[in-house]
């Protein structure tokens, strides 16, 4: 019997393209949301201290599933964050309006979309980034794909990803007794 071999996440096999996005793109997520905390109108961005937060979160989450050897949640976070970003991105870009924002660069943006009034609010440098993030990290997701492209491969992810997501909510959601 061969003894069980303990290692760090980080090591093993070599990153793969998914996982270098994502750590890059985590790494980089970090720098501008700490940067948002200390500087809200860091590189013209409207960064208050809450999103700067939910940038760093996601910036943690994005390094962490990239350094660790699990593919998989790499690809998953590449594509919830694909999602998230490609939201504000596309919101941004459709319902921006010319105004003066209240939270960060404080001159006047031609598109400038207030979420939450002085506490989430993106203007057209905001949504520039959060387009190329959407690429990048759609690279990475397509990138997983394109090297599990095994037919049935990957319904069988996407099968173990539901189950999942079910067997945790059937194990929270207990009955409600009175």
């Amino acid at each position: 019997m061969e003894p069980e071999t303990i290692h760090s996440p980080g090591e093993g096999e070599p990153k793969n393209f998914t996982q270098m996005i994502s750590m890059f793109v985590g790494g980089l997520l970090i720098i501008i949301g700490l940067s948002g905390i200390l500087f809200t109108g860091f590189a013209g961005m409207h960064l208050s201290v809450l999103y700067s937060s939910i940038i760093v979160t996601s910036g943690v989450l994005l390094f962490y599933n990239g350094y660790k050897n699990n593919t998989r949640d790499s690809f998953i976070s590449c594509l919830t964050f694909t999602i998230f970003f490609g939201l504000h991105a596309l919101a941004g870009w459709a319902l921006g309006e010319p105004g003066t924002p209240s939270v960060g660069f404080d001159k006047p943006d031609p598109k400038l979309l207030v979420i939450i009034p002085g506490v989430h609010e993106l203007g057209r440098v905001d949504h520039v980034l959060n387009t190329v993030l959407t690429f990048v990290l759609m690279g990475g997701a397509i990138d997983w794909f394109r090297r599990n492209s095994q037919k049935g491969h990957r319904q069988e992810v996407f099968r173990d990803i539901k189950d999942d997501f079910k067997s945790k909510r059937h194990h929270t959601n207990k009955p409600i007794r009175h």
